[in-house]
């Protein structure tokens, strides 16, 4: 009864226009929070989608250092592809537009600079920048005048690369470079227009979005639920058909009947837009699928014979010397570049970043291979003490070299399998010494995977032939023989002919030494045990 006096009296209760004007105030606010949060969407949408379009070509035959780079690259933002040869980079330049080119000079059995020459003169204007351990003057004035951009040295910074990169495609800022390019197909994010073969096709805002993401990862499957994640916003564990959906609506707008089918379906994983992505002979399972291939075709074997016993030194010649050493520490920044960028980008994320335990087991092997070569380095221009007999025991010469990669036998980076026969007396030459560890340090220092290494020998007469054989431990092909060498051989073939021995190559990863031996069934007597 109370409750009905107070309101027919009006007293303690609010009027309806009050409260009206409550409700109209507080859902005025709500509705400005929902603008305000919308308009926050679209705007970290835009400036994602802004950062995405950057996209990178990184060549580089290195593969761990190249998949290190791409995937730190990726979390700046950037849309990395890689190409480990020559073949994958002119493939992937016809296959779509980069806005930016990170070329090694040292490419495998590809040079560089004469790379660079060859896409400048077929007009190809993409921003190239360099990256190399040559840091001479004229290394730099050749590879710019040459049309390059920029240049960065080895070991470099992580976050001086990205800088660097940055600045490069802000100076040359292309409109044109900002089109996504597979086959005939085209889409322009900045216009949201896209083309085929010279045919405009419309299509949904959402078709558009999800077209996008599949031409930016092109030749690559991408997963159901990496496309419901970036497109719809949905948790990848959502049991949705929505991709299927879509992309049969883009297969009808895309693919017409007498046109070549460009969205491939990869039963179990998602789908690819376009051919697959060019593969590398010497690459390794990473986030851009840089699977290896055996090289194919004949090998011919050709053997440079020593001309003749000449006389014996102390030291190398300071020429083949020098050139070795340097060959050698062109070898070593790569691992440390892999090192420092590795420790620059955990430091910089203050220990937040998300390690896999493949990560880790990469840079150990890195790190381990920087020490070897350091040691090979250190060997090659030590000073030996000049022998007191004209022989010496093999096994014992083997078991010295070998003990300078102690620590890649340790860490699995390399496995000896010694089939070398003990009782062989070979030459006492210093020389000898420092080709071997030569040998296995450009053997070590060109191929970035775990190895075996197999040394055999056989003797006839006065002459003992080594034969060093290597394989990788994980799949993929070994680098070869002639591209473990490279421009080196003709220094190699001067510390072989200084001891009046040749050398020979009887296989893809086969090379053999044949050496002055003392002759078989001569007593082992006093050996010498270098130093």
């Amino acid at each position: 009864m109370r409750w009905n006096r107070e309101i027919m009296s009006g007293r303690n209760v609010p009027r309806w226009d009050e409260k009206m004007n409550n409700l109209i105030i507080f859902l005025t606010h709500r509705r400005a929070f929902w603008v305000l949060m919308l308009i926050l969407m679209f705007y970290e949408e835009a400036r994602t989608e802004g950062a995405e379009l950057m996209s990178i070509l990184l060549a580089d035959d290195d593969v761990h250092l190249a998949t290190f780079l791409s995937k730190s690259l990726e979390s700046e933002g950037y849309s990395v592809h890689t190409a480990l040869d020559e073949d994958s980079v002119l493939a992937e330049l016809r296959r779509q537009n980069y806005q930016l080119i990170i070329l090694d000079l040292n490419f495998g059995q590809t040079d560089g600079l004469k790379l660079l020459e060859k896409l400048r003169a077929e007009g190809l204007a993409t921003p190239v920048l360099i990256l190399s351990a040559r840091n001479q003057v004229s290394d730099r004035i050749q590879s710019l005048n040459l049309g390059a951009d920029d240049y960065v040295t080895k070991p470099f910074s992580f976050q001086e690369l990205a800088a660097r990169a940055n600045a490069v495609m802000r100076r040359k800022a292309d409109p044109s470079l900002n089109v996504l390019r597979v086959e005939d197909l085209e889409i322009d994010p900045a216009m949201r227009r896209v083309t085929r073969a010279e045919r405009e096709i419309k299509l949904s805002p959402k078709e558009f979005d999800l077209l996008h993401l599949l031409m930016r990862r092109a030749g690559n499957t991408v997963s159901r639920q990496d496309l419901l994640q970036q497109a719809w916003g949905l948790q990848p564990e959502t049991d949705s058909n929505l991709v299927d959906v879509y992309v049969n609506y883009l297969r009808k707008k895309i693919d017409f009947p007498d046109e070549e089918k460009l969205i491939c379906t990869v039963r179990g994983s998602g789908y690819r837009l376009g051919p697959s992505a060019p593969t590398s002979g010497n690459g390794s399972d990473a986030p851009r699928t840089l699977s290896e291939q055996p090289q194919s075709g004949k090998t011919q074997s050709h053997t440079m014979q020593g001309r003749g016993a000449a006389s014996e030194s102390m030291m190398i010649q300071q020429t083949p010397l020098r050139a070795l050493v340097s060959s050698v520490a062109h070898d070593l920044a790569q691992p440390l570049t892999s090192v420092r960028c590795f420790l620059e980008v955990v430091a910089m994320r203050g220990g937040s970043v998300t390690t896999q335990v493949g990560d880790i087991k990469n840079i150990e092997q890195q790190a381990d291979r920087a020490i070897a070569l350091a040691k090979t380095i250190s060997s090659l221009v030590r000073e030996m003490p000049a022998p007191s007999g004209p022989w010496v025991s093999l096994d014992l010469v083997l078991q010295e070299v070998f003990n300078d990669f102690i620590v890649l036998l340790h860490s699995g980076m390399l496995t000896l399998d010694r089939q070398w026969d003990s009782s062989i007396q070979i030459t006492s030459s210093p020389v000898l010494r420092q080709l071997l560890v030569l040998l296995a340090g450009k053997i070590v220092g060109k191929n970035t995977r775990p190895l075996t290494l197999t040394a055999t020998t056989s003797i006839k007469g006065n002459r003992c032939c080594l034969e060093l054989q290597w394989r990788s431990n994980e799949p993929g092909a070994a680098q070869d023989s002639k591209s473990v060498l490279g421009k080196e051989l003709v220094y190699v073939q001067e510390l072989v002919n200084s001891i009046g021995g040749g050398i020979s190559f009887g296989g893809e990863n086969t090379l053999s030494l044949d050496l002055p031996a003392a002759p078989h069934g001569v007593p082992m007597g006093k050996q010498e045990m270098l130093q």
